[in-house]
C-alpha cells in the first residue's frame, strides 16, 4: 500500500509554498446548527504498515464548543468534520471528510473519549506501532512560541470579557519552555497552559480535491473503501 494520491498532492503544495497551513473545519452543534472556523495544519501521521490511513493533525483548546460537538455530541455520534481547505497560490481546494479525535491531557475527563479503536488508521498507529499520543502532544505545544503557549491560559474561549478588552492586558504574555521555567511559578503556567491544549486528529474518509490552475479544471473524488477499510475509490466530476 502506498500513501493516498490526494495527499501526495497536498503534501506537495504544502512543501514548496509558505503560509498554507491555514483550514476551515465544519461541525455541527446539539440544535444541528452548523459552526465552522480556521485551524492550522500540523503535521500528517500514518502508520507504517498503513500509509494509506493517513492521520491529519492540527491543535485546539479542550475549553472550546467544537470539543463538545465532536466528542459528547448525539446527533453526531461518530464524530465527523469536514475541512474545506482552499490553497491561493495553487488554486487548488480539498474539502476532506473525517472520523475526527479530540486528544486532551491524560488527566482530563474527555480523553475517556479518545477511542483509538473506532478507525484503522488510528488502530494501527497505536496497536502496531506502538505511537504515543501523549509525547506527541507535548511535542507540538513546546514547539510554539511563548506567545502562543500563553494563550491556552487564556479564560475559555468565547466566554464573555465582563471588563472588556481592557481585561486581556492582565492576562499572562508568554509562557517558556518547560526547561527553560525559572521557578515554580512559571512552571506552574507551563502546566496550566499544556492542561488546556489538546490534539484534533482527522482521519479521512472522502476527499473531494479541486483543481483550479489547470484548464479545463479538474475535479476527483476520492472515498475510501470502508469494507477494506485502507483501499481509495478514485471518481472524476465535474468541477
Amino acid at each position: 500500500m502506498t500513501s493516498p494520491l490526494w495527499l501526495r498532492a497536498l503534501q506537495k503544495t504544502l512543501s514548496e509554498h509558505d503560509r498554507v497551513s491555514v483550514f476551515q473545519l465544519a461541525t455541527f452543534d446539539s440544535q444541528s446548527v452548523p459552526r465552522a472556523r480556521s485551524q492550522i495544519y500540523r503535521t500528517a501521521i500514518t502508520s507504517k504498515a498503513h500509509p494509506s490511513c493517513p492521520l491529519l493533525v492540527s491543535s485546539t483548546d479542550v475549553r472550546t464548543p467544537k470539543v463538545i460537538e465532536l466528542t459528547d455530541n448525539p446527533l453526531n455520534a461518530s464524530s465527523d468534520s469536514e475541512i474545506c481547505w482552499w490553497i491561493d497560490k495553487t488554486s487548488e481546494q480539498f474539502r476532506i471528510t473525517s472520523k475526527t479525535y479530540v486528544i486532551p491531557s491524560p488527566s482530563h475527563p474527555f480523553y475517556a473519549k479518545f477511542d483509538w479503536k473506532a478507525s484503522p488508521g488510528m488502530k494501527a498507529l497505536v496497536e502496531e506501532d506502538k505511537f504515543d499520543w501523549e509525547a506527541r502532544r507535548r511535542e507540538i505545544f513546546e514547539s510554539m512560541s511563548g506567545h502562543m503557549k500563553a494563550s491556552w491560559l487564556r479564560p475559555p474561549p468565547g466566554s464573555v470579557m465582563k471588563g472588556g478588552y481592557e481585561e486581556s492586558k492582565k492576562w499572562e504574555k508568554t509562557v517558556p519552555r518547560w526547561n527553560e521555567a525559572q521557578n515554580d511559578h512559571e512552571k506552574a503556567l507551563w502546566e496550566t497552559a499544556f492542561g488546556n491544549f489538546a490534539l484534533m486528529v482527522m482521519e479521512p474518509v472522502r476527499v473531494d480535491y479541486l483543481e483550479m490552475a489547470i484548464v479545463p479544471n479538474r475535479r476527483r473524488i476520492f472515498t475510501r473503501e470502508m469494507d477494506q477499510g485502507e483501499s481509495w475509490t478514485e471518481e472524476v466530476v465535474v468541477p
